[in-house]
């Protein structure tokens, strides 16, 4: 079966690149413990983060303020654990409308209002939680995918042309679709070919599995793209495609692209790197924690990387249009800020001293990092899925060197299975992590 965009972090066995102390971001947001998958910005500053869910049709919007004060907005949406796979598909993205409406891109799934685009009123939000009941009008961009003879359709993400009409990327349909406004009818916009596998393991063909379309002029969309299984590093593209569907190459020699948009300071595309797929030891092929990256690439024909140091995983990111940048950690459930203008980076608090040991884990682990201003503390422990096993509030701990010993149990003081898990100490809202 061919490999789509689906976010997980079931059952991945991955390695883990400890964060930097030079890293400039902080923990704006966090405990989003039902897969964090998009962030988009509203008028007013607010962060709106869309969670997939954990496959219980439990899929959920937050708001965020300024603060960093989570607002729980909509809750109940369609999430799907597809078993073959092993993977939960879901709510994607949430975008503003004029007229207090929000749009919320909805992904492959078994809900009757999976594979949909879904308009919610944001007047009809007093406090409680909306649900599928407050859908004022849905999109039925499945219906019309599969009626093409398509086996598979997930819509990911989603941008407008100067007349209203939406463009979809498709990663299951492996195309860009049209839907045209006012009448409410769709069209195929281009459909992108497979490519051959240069890997002697995985399928002959590789999918281009397209994961946005970005509109950069009145007839012109960037498209970027993640690529299916072996996931062949270098081998994503951003595609200049016109809304005729001429399609061009526009740049090359990515990994795993998930998210564009264009820095509203300087106007130029950046690119989101979900992460790096490879060996991760032991011939264990997987993704690589912490080699998620924003790219930015120049009109010079330059390549920036403005943001490295997720500690996870990362799908999404957004800029606010004041020198700062917000990115998804899907295995921490985390939203990350980076301060891109240099007078308004935050000096870290804290940084880790060498990798967890022993490593693999024993009965005991030791963690040693350094407290480089005075900070409240709290250490949690996780497993591969991004569940959290244990956390420890250790207090507001001065400038210092210190040695945490975790004892491979759980919150409630019972032993843990043995295997693989990851550590994260967060220090006021700078963090290092690691894997034990």
């Amino acid at each position: 079966m061919k490999t789509q965009l689906r976010f997980t972090v079931f059952a991945l066995l991955l390695s883990l690149t400890t964060l930097g102390a030079q890293t400039a971001h902080v923990v704006f947001a966090q405990d989003f413990t039902k897969g964090l998958i998009g962030v988009n910005i509203d008028a007013a500053g607010n962060i709106w983060a869309t969670e997939n869910g954990s496959g219980n049709d439990d899929g959920q919007i937050t708001i965020i303020d300024s603060t960093g004060k989570k607002t729980l907005f909509m809750t109940g949406l369609p999430s799907t654990f597809i078993q073959a796979a092993g993977e939960i598909v879901g709510s994607y993205r949430t975008y503003q409308l004029p007229d207090n409406k929000v749009l919320i891109v909805v992904g492959e799934g078994t809900n009757k209002l999976s594979e949909t685009l879904l308009i919610v009123d944001k007047t009809k939000f007093k406090g409680t939680p909306l649900t599928l009941a407050d859908v004022e009008k849905v999109i039925e961009h499945g219906k019309f995918i599969h009626g093409l003879g398509f086996v598979q359709s997930n819509p990911f993400n989603v941008d407008w042309d100067k007349d209203g009409n939406i463009f979809i990327a498709d990663s299951g349909a492996n195309s860009i679709v049209k839907w045209h406004k006012g009448v409410d009818t769709f069209s195929i916009v281009k459909t992108i070919d497979r490519f051959a596998n240069p890997f002697p393991y995985g399928p002959p063909m590789v999918d281009p599995v397209p994961t946005k379309a970005l509109r950069y002029s009145d007839t012109t969309f960037y498209v970027s793209q993640l690529t299916g299984f072996p996931f062949v590093p270098g081998a994503a593209k951003v595609y200049s495609l016109n809304t005729n569907g001429t399609m061009r190459v526009h740049a090359e020699g990515f990994t795993c692209l998930t998210d564009m948009s264009i820095d509203p300071l300087d106007g130029n595309l950046c690119v989101m790197q979900f992460g790096v797929f490879g060996d991760v030891g032991g011939g264990t092929l997987n993704f690589k924690l912490g080699s998620a990256a924003v790219i930015k690439l120049k009109k010079d024909g330059t390549r920036d990387t403005i943001a490295l140091g997720m500690g996870g995983l990362s799908p999404s990111f957004t800029f606010d249009g004041k020198g700062n940048l917000y990115v998804t950690d899907l295995v921490f459930g985390q939203i990350l800020k980076f301060s891109l203008l240099t007078s308004n980076r935050e000096i870290p608090q804290i940084k880790a001293l060498s990798k967890a040991y022993p490593n693999p884990a024993q009965d005991q682990v030791n963690i040693e990092y350094e407290i480089l201003q005075a900070a409240p503390v709290t250490i949690g422990i996780y497993d591969l899925s991004g569940r959290q096993v244990a956390t420890y509030q250790e207090g507001k701990q001065v400038p210092g060197k210190y040695l945490f010993q975790w004892k491979g149990v759980d919150s409630k003081g019972q032993g843990v299975p043995s295997g693989m898990y990851m550590y994260r100490v967060l220090a006021g809202r700078s963090q290092v992590s690691g894997l034990v």
